[in-house]
């Protein structure tokens, strides 16, 4: 990978300014209905592309994510450029994206009990007792959330500089002492990225984001009703 975390501290802080300050302006109202909306999954109408630090990316898939009957979210990944296997966007350089649109109320109590198990269900043993520093940090920033509700919109993004950072509705997510959530290590992300595309995740759901599945256009209820 060429993350290039190895930067001097006054290089870091300026960057993770300027970085963040590009999240910020990116995913200002992100729930709101996008211009360039490309397709539509349980009535949320998904972009075809975001700038998210400044960087282009593309809707790669989507999927409906499941917690038992109940539909937790509509799943979508955002890349660089599409990729259609696992493997080659684990590969892949570049900022990647997770976009998490919530279908209903979950507390932070929940969230953060549904991520350790899906966590290390996509993690091997000795992966998730190298990464109990991260995991912690996570469940702070979760903690801190306090619930989602529907409509509600998540995005965690892999940042090469950064590391792992993520916005609920916009505004970035801290973890201990109201610091800002940038986890550097890219094994942590990869992992969070199995649990949506590994071997692991539901079938369904795996395929949306892989871009295999053929996706609803958005406005294409609209369309046939005028028929």
């Amino acid at each position: 990978m060429s993350d290039n975390l190895n930067l001097d501290d006054d290089t870091v802080d300026t960057r993770r300014r300027q970085l963040l300050a590009g999240a910020a302006a990116s995913t200002l109202l992100p729930w709101v209905t996008p211009a360039n909306a490309a397709v539509e999954l349980e009535g949320v109408e998904l972009a075809e592309s975001v700038t998210a630090y400044g960087h282009k990316l593309v809707l790669n898939g989507a999927g409906v994510r499941k917690r038992g009957y109940f539909k937790a979210d509509v799943t979508a990944l955002y890349l660089p450029e599409k990729r259609t296997t696992a493997e080659a966007i684990y590969k892949l350089d570049g900022i990647r994206r997770i976009q998490l649109n919530i279908l209903r109320e979950f507390t932070s109590s929940t969230i953060t009990r549904i991520f350790l198990a899906d966590f290390k269900q996509s993690a091997t043993e000795e992966e998730f007792k190298r990464l109990i520093g991260p995991i912690g940090q996570i469940g702070a920033a979760y903690s801190n959330v306090k619930r989602v509700s529907k409509g509600d919109v998540v995005n965690l993004d892999w940042v090469p500089g950064l590391g792992w950072m993520a916005t609920h509705n916009g505004k970035v997510l801290t973890g201990d002492g109201g610091a800002t959530m940038a986890i550097k290590d890219e094994l942590a992300y990869q992992i969070y990225l199995r649990m949506y595309i590994g071997p692991a995740a539901p079938e369904e759901l795996r395929n949306g984001l892989l871009g295999l599945t053929r996706l609803p256009k958005a406005g294409a209820r609209d369309n046939n009703s005028d028929n």
